[in-house]
């Protein structure tokens, strides 16, 4: 610290000495500026006073006059008003001439005390000594005159009026003298302050242009260093292909960066942006968050760059920017941060951002790869554990259910909300089937297109035709992972001999009870909920296949309604005084040769119809109003309209508004008869009613 003193001092030499010079001179003549005017102040009560003593003499001799001729007259009052008025006059002049004399507290002109200095020169003394001179007699016979004293003989008042008359002109003289001598003695300081603040002004501008030229030099001579360090760092910054830029405290830009930077970033960049806000644009909520308070950690002094280094969210961040033509283009950048520091203070982050859209793709790739070989793996297993003929039946059926998307795609009607609906609904089935196989390649491709049609859905905007492009493109997907899938179960079919198994005995399976038991205890640890299953499906056996197909489609669908919204948690369980596992009951059963019926049933919250119109109306799904013209039954109707959904988040099993409708569209296929029972906090039960004839 003292070495980098030591530098700033000779660095700023002359400067310093001439600020220092500066501020002596004008101090020096600050004070004599004060001095000055503290004599011109004492001056001025002495030239007052001098004046004063003038009048105040007189003013005695008229007084004594006065006094003379109210004696003779004989009016007492007249004569008490001299005597008080002789008493003031006197008291004041002789205390004045004793404070030029020796210097003293006085009675100034306006009645109050101001301190008169004593006289100081060789005439105001001589003067002061003379009017003593005189003075003293004087003051001798008016002394019978005063203090209130009437014990006093005419003779006395004679005297005193005698020596007045005698004396009044020279004490007069002898004052205008003392004012002369005062004036002078002030004119005299005040031209010596004149010429010491002239002399101190000639001194401030010389330093002042002493000051400018060595300023200006210096200035000149750094300009030429800190251009030619510019021209260096322009031309570093114009060839790195790295984006580089320093991050001051406040979350903006420094004045310089490389000019890949605002490529690499996909917008205008400009000296003192915020690139808080830039980062806001870019990057998921989630990134962000993480990213600013990592920003603020560097910036701090509490934590070492070290440990915090590999802590850093803003690696691989996707961007994605639009072209003119409207084409999506996604690029990947990780932003690296190193502290800058400045006598040992950090005053900026160094941010290097690079572009690694290659090496993240080749990760992706290489993910993909493994994802697929998973896949394989997984299929291969499937068909190990007696899953064969199950996954068989249901490659059939996604056959078929893209094959619907297909068509609902090529009709050209322009009812796209209508399509998408009806494309949800297939693509939800496709997801329920695939998750009670465990077919989590499909389960999960599903989901995903499940999310971006619902999010087409919810925009608010109205659906068209470029949306179906989207959905074409969707579908695609779904068609490479249907045909990779049903390549490995055909090879594996070929190795087994079942190459001809026919579907409808494939879909002749008791498997279904334990499968959909499975996925509703995948469901139920999802939730952190605990459920017992109890299934008598055998029925479903001997159902022709496409009514199977539809039932344990709908069995999936009321399965994730009942673990979601339904059954309770263990700790809700037992607050309601309920056993701590939800029971939930799937049976079929024939009632006589042509109707059946098909039951779900859980013993969780129910179907509380004031609870949905609480809900609908705090969603904003409809007003207070309309939730209130509502009857029990239509309210409770609402659940099954598409898009409509209880659950708070959205997962990969309920929040999608979905369920339910499927359930809908899959009884009207078999001309079913849905019924609904329910009461609040103890039971649940979808009860559906089908006729087979012959």
């Amino acid at each position: 610290m003292v070495k980098h003193r030591h530098s700033i001092f000779a660095k700023y030499r002359t400067i310093i000495l001439a600020v220092i010079l500066f501020v002596v001179a004008d101090s020096l003549v600050i004070s004599i500026n004060f001095y000055g005017t503290f004599k011109a102040n004492e001056s001025a009560v002495s030239i007052n006073l001098s004046g004063r003593q003038r009048m105040l003499s007189q003013r005695t001799t008229k007084v004594l006059l006065l006094l003379q001729r109210s004696l003779e007259t004989g009016d007492e009052a007249e004569v008490a008003r001299d005597l008080k008025e002789l008493d003031l006059v006197v008291n004041l002049f002789d205390s004045t001439l004793k404070g030029f004399r020796d210097g003293d507290t006085v009675t100034g002109g306006d009645g109050n005390k101001v301190f008169l200095t004593q006289v100081d020169t060789d005439i105001s003394r001589d003067l002061v000594a003379k009017t003593y001179v005189i003075w003293e007699p004087y003051l001798d016979k008016l002394r019978p005159l005063l203090g209130g004293n009437r014990n006093f003989s005419p003779a006395q008042v004679e005297a005193a009026v005698s020596f007045a008359r005698d004396n009044n002109l020279e004490i007069l003289r002898l004052m205008n003298d003392l004012t002369s001598d005062l004036e002078l003695v002030a004119n005299t300081r005040a031209h010596f302050l004149r010429v010491i603040l002239i002399l101190g002004v000639f001194v401030a501008l010389g330093n002042f242009a002493y000051t400018v030229v060595v300023s200006i030099r210096d200035l000149m001579r750094s300009d030429e260093q800190i251009t030619k360090a510019q021209e260096e760092t322009t031309e570093i910054l114009s060839t790195v292909h790295e984006g580089l830029f320093l991050l001051n405290k406040d979350g903006t830009l420094g004045t310089q960066f490389s000019a890949s930077l605002p490529k690499m970033l996909r917008r205008n960049i400009s000296p003192g942006m915020n690139f808080i806000a830039v980062l806001r644009e870019m990057v998921p909520q989630n990134v962000f968050d993480a990213a600013t308070d990592y920003i603020e950690l560097l910036l701090g002094d509490r934590v070492k760059e070290s440990l915090v280094t590999s802590l850093n969210p803003l690696t691989n961040v996707p961007i994605t920017t639009t072209d003119q033509a409207g084409a999506t283009q996604q690029s990947y950048l990780t932003f690296f941060f190193n502290r800058a520091i400045m006598d040992g203070q950090i005053s900026h982050l160094l941010v290097t951002v690079q572009d690694v859209t290659e090496q993240v793709s080749l990760m992706q790739r290489l993910e993909q790869a493994k994802k697929q070989s998973k896949t394989e793996v997984e299929a291969f297993l499937r068909l190990l554990g007696n899953d064969f003929g199950a996954l068989q039946q249901f490659l059939a059926n996604v056959d078929q259910e893209l094959a619907q998307i297909n068509k609902e795609l090529s009709q050209d009607d322009h009812r796209h909300q209508h399509t998408l609906n009806n494309i949800l609904r297939i693509v939800h089935g496709i997801k329920g089937e695939a998750a009670v196989l465990g077919v989590d390649v499909l389960e999960a491709y599903a989901h995903e297109c499940e999310k971006e049609m619902i999010a087409i859905r919810e925009s608010g905007d109205e659906v068209t035709g470029d949306h179906m492009l989207r959905i074409t493109v969707l579908l695609e997907g779904f068609y490479e992972r249907y045909s990779s899938l049903s390549e490995i179960i055909a090879r594996f079919g070929e190795v087994l001999g079942n190459k001809g198994t026919q579907i409808e005995q494939a879909v002749k399976t008791p498997r279904i009870a334990s499968q959909i038991a499975s996925l509703a205890q995948r469901i139920a640890k999802d939730q952190n909920k605990e459920v017992e299953i109890f299934c008598k499906l055998e029925m479903l056996e001997t159902l022709p296949g496409r009514i199977s197909q539809d039932l344990q489609g709908i069995s999936i669908q009321l399965v994730r309604n009942a673990l979601t919204h339904g059954i309770e948690t263990p700790a809700e369980r037992a607050m309601a005084h309920k056993p701590e596992k939800g029971k939930l009951h799937l049976w079929c059963e024939r009632l006589d040769n042509t109707h059946y019926d098909f039951v779900v049933r859980d013993d969780g919250r129910g179907i509380v119809p004031e609870r949905l119109r609480a809900h609908f109306v705090k969603n904003g799904q409809m007003s207070q109003e309309e939730a209130a013209g509502l009857s029990d039954h239509e309210i409770v109707s609402q659940l099954f309209l598409p898009g409509v959904s209880t659950a708070t988040t959205a997962n990969r099993d309920a929040g999608h508004g979905i369920g339910l409708d499927v359930v809908v569209e899959k009884i009207k296929n078999f001309n079913g008869h849905l019924q609904i029972k329910s009461h609040a906090d103890l039971f649940t039960e979808f009860h559906i009613r089908f006729e087979i004839t012959v």
